[in-house]
């Protein structure tokens, strides 16, 4: 089977190694050459870890762990304890999205997958084939995988997205010289021009250097991250000045837009499937995407291997069911503290207060914010688990049984 992969992030590459190791003809394309940086927070997370693990990907074993977090809103701050749990370590890894992404894009390749430098224009169904236009050549493929991102062109071009029903966010993060008294997130709602629900984050990437950033909702309306730079421009000199960071320059600035939350996107339609932020699977909570995204590649390549153009509905089901319920939730609460910013600001006052006095209601709202529940609300990480475990013999040994989601 012919397959192409647009986009060569965690997604991408991941869904491109697993399908080359089961034989299949792997097209990888992406528009920047490799190693390129990306806005992020640079945190691999427990459940990505898990994944990574079983896949054979080794990160630098020197990298900074983030376990417990702080977690603050207007002075008031608790302790977000972390744990080790079902199926995940109790600590995620901070290693820069420029050097993670560089690590899976080589392991596609050296799996076998075709790697290509290129725009992806028009794809279109064309009898039972797809046709997809690369820099200016047509070509045929029996599947095509959109794995290009929150702006993602194949989405668009299969009529897949909504975009008045998207819950759009929008990250600008720092790389700053500098340390810290602790890896910490605090809650925001509002700068000069803007007044949405968002969080800012200082992580510790180890050798005097730190990721400073800030996130925040703005729905399907675009215009809403307007004041980004002076929000966080704010953000960072609130910890300086509360001693909580100490910086001495910043090295690059750079921005980028998230889709979360799954509303509004059809993950497959006609043979083209949607993986990661192109399928709108970011956690609307915090903008984490990592896990869905490798997690949703494992799912994808399974579906493809077994059902190849004829698993739309497999796939869609597997996806609903591993995580619908979480992320509804999760765009409820982002979709109340758009329209609601008053009680917003209440509540995020309520829940820091309670938590500085219940370690239990901590520990609990620290699980949900950073993925340690299981999206399926089974056990963490056993679905990707599952799906990993016959990596090294090829995508059909993925899970030992067809799954229950079969069409």
């Amino acid at each position: 089977m012919r397959v192409l992969v647009v986009g060569a992030g965690p997604a991408g590459s991941l869904t491109a190694t697993l399908l080359a190791r089961g034989g299949h003809t792997v097209v990888l394309i992406d528009r920047s050459t490799f190693p390129r940086d990306k806005a992020c927070g640079d945190v691999i997370g427990p459940l990505a870890l898990s994944v990574l693990e079983q896949v054979g990907v080794r990160l630098p074993g020197d990298a900074h762990r983030i376990g417990s977090m702080w977690l603050g809103f207007e002075g008031d701050e608790m302790l977000m304890p972390a744990r080790p749990g079902l199926g995940h370590r109790g600590y995620g890894l901070t290693i820069r999205r420029k050097d993670f992404d560089d690590i899976l894009y080589r392991m596609a390749i050296s799996e076998g997958a075709e790697s290509r430098v290129g725009v992806v224009g028009a794809v279109e169904r064309r009898g039972s084939r797809l046709r997809a236009h690369l820099d200016g050549v047509d070509e045929e493929f029996d599947v095509v995988v959109g794995a290009d991102g929150a702006n993602s062109a194949v989405a668009r071009a299969m009529g897949m997205v909504d975009l008045d029903r998207v819950l759009l966010g929008f990250a600008l993060r720092r790389h700053v010289s500098g340390s810290t008294l602790t890896d910490r997130v605090d809650l925001l709602l509002e700068g000069r021009e803007m007044v949405t629900p968002g969080y800012g984050w200082v992580f510790d990437q180890g050798s005097d250097q730190l990721n400073l950033g800030i996130g925040v909702g703005v729905g399907a309306q675009r215009a809403r991250a307007k004041g980004a730079r002076e929000l966080l421009d704010r953000y960072e000199q609130d910890l300086v000045d509360r001693n909580i960071i100490t910086t001495v320059g910043t090295h690059q600035e750079m921005g980028g837009w998230l889709k979360m939350g799954l509303v509004g996107t059809r993950v497959a339609a006609e043979g083209v499937y949607l993986v990661g932020d192109a399928a709108g699977l970011v956690n609307p909570l915090q903008g984490e995407g990592i896990a869905a995204a490798l997690t949703s590649a494992s799912l994808c390549a399974t579906v493809i291997d077994r059902w190849g153009a004829n698993g739309d509905v497999a796939y869609r089901r597997a996806i609903d069911q591993h995580f619908r319920k979480f992320l509804t939730t999760g765009y409820t609460i982002q979709r109340v503290a758009l329209e609601h910013p008053k009680a917003t600001r209440v509540a995020m006052q309520s829940l820091v207060r309670l938590g500085r006095r219940s370690e239990r209601l901590a520990s609990g709202w620290g699980i949900f914010w950073n993925d340690l529940t299981a999206y399926s609300g089974r056990q963490p990480g056993a679905r990707a688990a599952r799906l990993a475990l016959g990596l090294g013999q090829g995508v059909t040994n993925l899970t030992p049984a067809r799954p229950s989601w079969r069409d």
